[in-house]
């Protein structure tokens, strides 16, 4: 049974939780004997990563740039459903600054629960068309991770926190995979 070890990041939100420092993910490096993978996103805790990769070079997931929505910048929308992210966004930003207080909350359930209601939230106000390209790529990061995991070897991959529910979930529901979430 080949194990998947899935870490969450924070990339463009890693400066508000200094709870969350990147010596913590980079220790994840040194144990890890097998593939690596990095989302194709800018973020300085990615590009440590990057660094430290033990000479191996890191392999480089699916962009999910097709059907990414960014947080709302508070700025009212076009429309309600547009209106409704902001103010979700806005609330949610507000909550994990209270509950993210320790490393291991970052990749909680609860935390890829509040993602995939956000997920919702953003299918809503964007429509099928980035729905649609969101879930493709999610599905090609998916058949890349199951692919080098064919091989026997072990993979340690790093995904946005925004999205890292819905890969842990498929892999949860993968026969002859172990799911790790690390404990910080």
């Amino acid at each position: 049974m080949v194990k998947i070890t899935l870490v969450s990041l924070l990339h463009s939100h890693s400066a508000g939780f200094p709870v969350y420092p990147v010596s913590l993910l980079t220790s994840l490096l040194e144990s890890h004997e097998g593939d690596l993978w990095l989302p194709a996103r800018n973020g300085s805790d990615i590009a440590q990563l990057r660094k430290h990769a033990k000479g191996a070079q890191a392999r480089e997931l699916a962009s999910l740039d097709a059907g990414w929505c960014d947080f709302a910048t508070g700025k009212e929308g076009a429309t309600a459903e547009l209106d409704a992210l902001a103010n979700y966004d806005a609330e949610m930003m507000e909550n994990l600054q209270m509950y993210w207080h320790s490393a291991a909350k970052i990749n909680s359930p609860i935390s890829d629960n509040l993602f995939e209601l956000r997920r919702e939230v953003v299918d809503e106000a964007h429509g099928a068309k980035l729905a649609t390209a969101w879930l493709a790529q999610q599905q090609l990061r998916f058949e890349q991770l199951m692919s080098a995991a064919a091989s026997g070897r072990d993979q340690l991959c790093f995904v946005e926190v925004e999205s890292a529910y819905w890969l842990r979930q498929k892999l949860s529901e993968t026969p002859d995979v172990e799911l790790i979430t690390p404990a910080f």
